[in-house]
C-alpha cells in the first residue's frame, strides 16, 4: 500500500443506523444532513448525528428518488417514486407545498439568483409593497386543548430561487420559489428520442441551463440551453411567484381553518336531542310538535308528554344538552368571524392586486384576466356564504336558548308541584314567545316532510353536499335577482348559490384559485436557445446501468463535469465544456482519471464536486492480504484541467507509479495536487460533501454505517484528534427502528 499524502480530514462521528440509508444531502447554510432511508422515511440530523425530526413517506411502499435544500436552508424538497414532490419546512417538518409530477423525479436542484444591482421602477416598488401589513392580523390556528404555538404563516422569500426538477420522461420543470411553474422543457420531444434526466445545473446568474440526459441505449449527452432576456425577464417571474406564494399561504390558512371548524363542530348533543324527539311517537312524527305547542300556548300537559319530560329528558339532561349546543355554536361562530372571514378578505385583497397584474405583461407567464375574474367571483360568493353561516348560527342560538330555557323551566315546574309561577316564561317577551312557537311549529313541518326531526341548521353547511334546509333570506334584493336573471351577468353583482354548503363553496373557491396559476404558457417559449449537444464518451464504454453525473460551473460560461459508472468502474471521465454565444457551439475538453495503488487500478465508487476548485473521489481496492479498503481523495480540478485535451485520449493517474511501471509514466499524466485518506475498517460505497460547510459523510457498502468528517483541517490536528477519539455507537437511534 502506498503512503497517504496528507489527511485534511478530521473524523467527528461514526454511527450504525438500523435502517438502510439510500441518499444523503448536506445543507449549505447549516450543519444539517438530510438522509433518505428504506420505506421512504426522511430524517434530519445535526453534525453530531442528533436527530432533529423524522418524516414518514406519504404512501406505502415508496422510496425517495431525490433531495434538494432551498438555498437559505429553510426548506427541503423531497421527491418520491410515487411521483409526489414535497416541500418540507425544516423547523417543524410541516408540508409547505406538495404536487404530483407527470413522471418519476430523477433529479432535484435548487439554485438562488445573485442579488442584482438594479434600479427600482414604479411597478417593482408597488409589487413589493406588502399591502397585507395594513389588514388585520390573522389569529392563531391553535385549537383548544392543544399546546400553544405561534401562528406560523410562511414568510415570503425576498430573493428569486428556482427549483429545477428533472424527470424520467426527460422533462425539466422550473419552479420559481419552489412552487410557481414558470417553465417546462420536454427534451424527449425536442430530440425525438427516449431519455431520462440524470442531473441539472444552473449558474447563479441564470444565464444557462445544463442538463445531463441518458438515452435508453446508454449514451449520455450534456444539453446546453441559453436563457435570453426578453420583454418578460426574471424580475417579472419573481413578482408573479411572490404573489403566488402569498396567495398559497393564505389559502393554506383558509384550508386549515375549515378543518378546525369541522373539528370544533360537535353534532353529538343535537343528534341526541333529535333521537329523543323521534322516539316520542314514532307512529305520528308530528305529535311531539303538537303536544309541545299545546303545552306552550294553553299550558296543557298530557300524560305522554309528562312521562317524556320526566323519563327521557330530565332536568339535568336538558341543561347539559343546552349548554353543549350553545358552546359548540359559539366556538364555530368565533372561527367563522375571527378567522374564516378575515383570511377570505385577505385573499380578496390579493386577488385585486393580481387582477391588475393580469392586465399587463404577465400574460406570457400564464396569468389571464378571465381566470382572475372567475376567482374573484368565487371569493365574493364564499364571503356571502360565510355571512349566511353567521346569520344561521345567530338565529339558531337564539332559538335553542329559548327552547331549552323553556323546557328546563317546565322540568323544574314538574319536579316542584308547589311552584305556582312559570319561571320558564317569566322574563320572556311576546316577540320571543312568537319565535319559540314558530320554531316548535317548524319542527313539526320538517317532520312531516322528512319523517324525522332535524334540529340542526348549522351542521349542514359543513357537509360536502347540497343544503337540506336552505336559508330563506326573504329579502327584496333576492327577489329582484330572481325576477331579473340578466343582472347576474354584471361582474359587480355576485349571487351566491342558495343550495350550496360552505364546504362546496370552499371547494369551488380553491379550484378557481389554483386555476389562476395553471400553466397555459411557458416562460421559456421565447427565452431559451438550444446549443449543440455534447456527448460524453465514458472511459469504460457505454453504460446500460445508472450513471452518476456531477456538474459545477466556472466563470466565462465554463462547465466542469464528472461522470462515473456505478458498477465496478476503474476510472471516471473529467470534462470541461465552454459555450460560445455567437456560434451556439459548445467545445469539449476531457481526460480519463484513475487511481492506481501498487500498479493496480482501484474501483471508483463515487465522484462529486466538493467545490469548483476540488473534486472528491471515493475508491476501493484489495491490499496484498486481500483486505478491502477505501480511499477518500480530494483532487484539485485545476490540475486535472491542465491535462484535458479536445481529442479525449489523455489519461491521468492519481498516485505514484510503481517501480516496475515507471517507464509507462510517459503515456499517462501523474496528478500530484491532491490529498487522500484511508478509511480503516470501512468499505464505503458513496458519500455526500459540502464545500460551503466543509463537511463530508461517507456511507458503507452495507448502508448501515456512516462516518462524518470535518474537512480542510491541519494534518497535526487531525492525527491528534483521531488517536484520542473514542468512537461512540448509536445508542440514541433505537427508536428509529419503530
Amino acid at each position: 500500500m502506498t503512503t497517504m499524502y496528507g489527511n485534511g480530514m478530521k473524523q467527528l462521528e461514526e454511527r450504525h443506523v438500523p435502517t438502510k440509508v439510500l441518499k444523503m444531502e448536506w445543507s449549505n447554510k447549516m450543519d444539517l444532513l438530510a438522509i433518505a432511508k428504506e420505506h421512504g422515511e426522511v430524517s434530519l440530523h445535526r453534525l453530531t448525528w442528533q436527530r432533529v425530526w423524522s418524516l414518514a413517506a406519504p404512501k406505502d411502499k415508496t422510496l425517495v428518488t431525490a433531495l434538494a435544500w432551498r438555498p437559505d436552508g429553510k426548506q427541503l424538497a423531497v421527491a418520491y417514486d410515487s411521483r409526489d414532490l414535497l416541500l418540507v419546512d425544516v423547523e417543524n417538518k410541516d408540508i409547505a407545498f406538495s404536487k404530483t409530477t407527470e413522471s418519476k423525479v430523477t433529479s432535484l436542484v435548487w439554485v438562488q439568483q445573485e442579488k442584482p444591482q438594479k434600479k427600482d421602477t414604479i411597478d417593482s416598488v408597488l409589487i413589493k409593497m406588502n399591502g397585507l401589513d395594513y389588514l388585520p392580523k390573522l389569529q392563531s390556528l391553535v385549537l383548544r386543548d392543544t399546546p400553544e404555538e405561534e401562528n406560523k404563516i410562511p414568510k415570503v422569500q425576498d430573493t428569486l430561487n428556482l427549483l429545477l426538477v428533472g424527470m424520467a420522461n426527460c422533462e425539466v420543470q422550473i419552479l420559481a420559489l419552489g412552487i410557481f411553474l414558470c417553465g417546462s422543457i420536454k427534451l424527449a420531444e425536442v430530440f425525438k428520442k427516449e431519455a431520462t434526466v440524470l442531473n441539472i445545473h444552473m449558474p447563479v446568474d441564470f444565464s444557462y441551463l445544463y442538463v445531463a440526459i441518458q438515452y435508453y441505449y446508454g449514451s449520455i449527452d450534456i444539453v446546453t440551453i441559453k436563457l435570453q432576456e426578453c420583454d418578460t425577464c426574471w424580475d417579472d417571474v419573481y413578482d408573479l411567484a411572490f404573489k403566488h406564494d402569498q396567495l398559497l399561504s393564505s389559502l393554506d390558512y383558509l384550508d386549515q381553518t375549515m378543518k378546525n371548524i369541522l373539528e370544533t363542530w360537535e353534532h353529538v348533543s343535537l343528534m341526541e336531542m333529535e333521537l329523543k324527539l323521534n322516539s316520542y311517537c314514532p307512529v305520528d312524527p308530528e305529535m311531539v310538535a303538537s303536544d309541545l305547542l299545546e303545552l306552550l300556548i294553553y299550558g296543557i300537559l298530557n300524560l305522554r308528554m309528562e312521562h317524556f319530560l320526566k323519563r327521557d329528558l330530565t332536568d339535568k339532561g336538558i341543561k347539559k344538552i343546552g349548554l353543549s349546543i350553545e358552546s359548540s355554536h359559539t366556538n364555530v361562530q368565533k372561527l367563522v368571524v375571527k378567522q374564516l372571514s378575515e383570511v377570505t378578505n385577505q385573499i380578496l385583497f390579493q386577488l385585486v392586486e393580481i387582477s391588475g397584474m393580469s392586465l399587463k405583461k404577465y400574460e406570457c407567464l400564464g396569468l389571464t384576466e378571465h381566470s382572475v375574474k372567475k376567482a374573484l367571483r368565487s371569493v365574493k360568493g364564499f364571503l356571502m356564504k360565510c355571512n349566511e353561516v353567521q346569520i344561521v348560527i345567530e338565529e339558531s342560538l337564539t332559538r335553542y336558548k329559548l327552547f331549552f330555557k323553556w323546557l328546563y323551566g317546565m322540568m323544574i315546574k314538574l319536579n316542584d308541584e308547589n311552584s305556582a309561577n312559570d319561571s320558564s316564561l317569566s322574563n320572556t317577551s311576546q316577540q320571543e314567545l312568537n319565535m319559540l312557537a314558530e320554531y316548535i311549529n317548524g319542527m313539526g313541518e320538517t317532520g312531516a316532510k322528512s319523517k324525522d326531526y332535524k334540529l340542526d341548521r348549522v351542521g349542514q353547511y359543513f357537509l360536502d353536499g347540497d343544503l337540506e334546509c336552505p336559508y330563506d333570506t326573504r329579502s327584496q334584493w333576492w327577489s329582484l335577482l330572481q325576477e331579473n336573471p340578466c343582472l347576474e351577468e354584471n361582474e359587480l353583482i355576485v349571487a351566491a348559490s342558495r343550495t350550496h354548503s360552505l364546504t362546496q363553496q370552499f371547494a369551488l373557491l380553491k379550484a378557481d384559485l389554483m386555476d389562476i396559476f395553471a400553466q397555459r404558457k411557458t416562460f421559456f417559449d421565447k427565452t431559451f436557445v438550444m446549443y449543440d449537444n455534447v456527448n460524453l464518451e465514458l472511459p469504460s464504454g457505454l453504460s446500460h446501468g445508472r450513471t452518476r453525473v456531477n456538474m459545477v460551473d466556472l466563470p466565462n460560461h465554463k462547465l466542469l463535469v464528472c461522470c462515473v459508472r456505478e458498477l465496478h468502474a476503474h476510472d471516471f471521465g473529467f470534462y470541461e465544456l465552454m459555450a460560445y454565444g455567437d456560434t451556439r457551439e459548445v467545445t469539449l475538453r476531457s481526460t480519463t482519471v484513475f487511481y492506481s495503488c501498487d500498479g493496480i487500478k482501484q474501483n471508483v465508487h463515487d465522484v462529486q464536486f466538493y467545490s469548483p476548485d476540488y473534486v472528491s473521489v471515493l475508491t476501493e481496492t484489495l491490499d496484498r492480504a486481500s483486505n478491502r479498503f477505501s480511499l477518500f481523495v480530494q483532487l484539485s480540478t485545476s490540475c486535472v484541467r491542465s491535462h484535458c485535451s479536445t481529442d479525449g485520449l489523455t489519461t491521468c493517474r492519481i498516485g505514484q507509479p510503481s517501480a516496475g511501471n515507471s517507464s509507462s509514466s510517459g503515456s499517462c499524466h501523474t496528478l500530484s495536487d491532491y490529498t487522500c485518506r484511508v478509511l480503516e475498517n470501512m468499505a464505503a460505497s458513496s458519500f455526500a460533501v459540502s464545500g460551503t460547510r466543509k463537511v463530508a459523510v461517507l456511507l458503507s457498502h452495507s448502508r448501515h454505517k456512516v462516518r462524518l468528517f470535518e474537512m480542510e483541517v491541519d494534518d497535526e490536528e487531525d492525527e491528534d484528534d483521531d488517536s484520542a477519539m473514542d468512537v461512540t455507537r448509536d445508542s440514541n437511534l433505537a427508536d428509529e427502528t419503530t
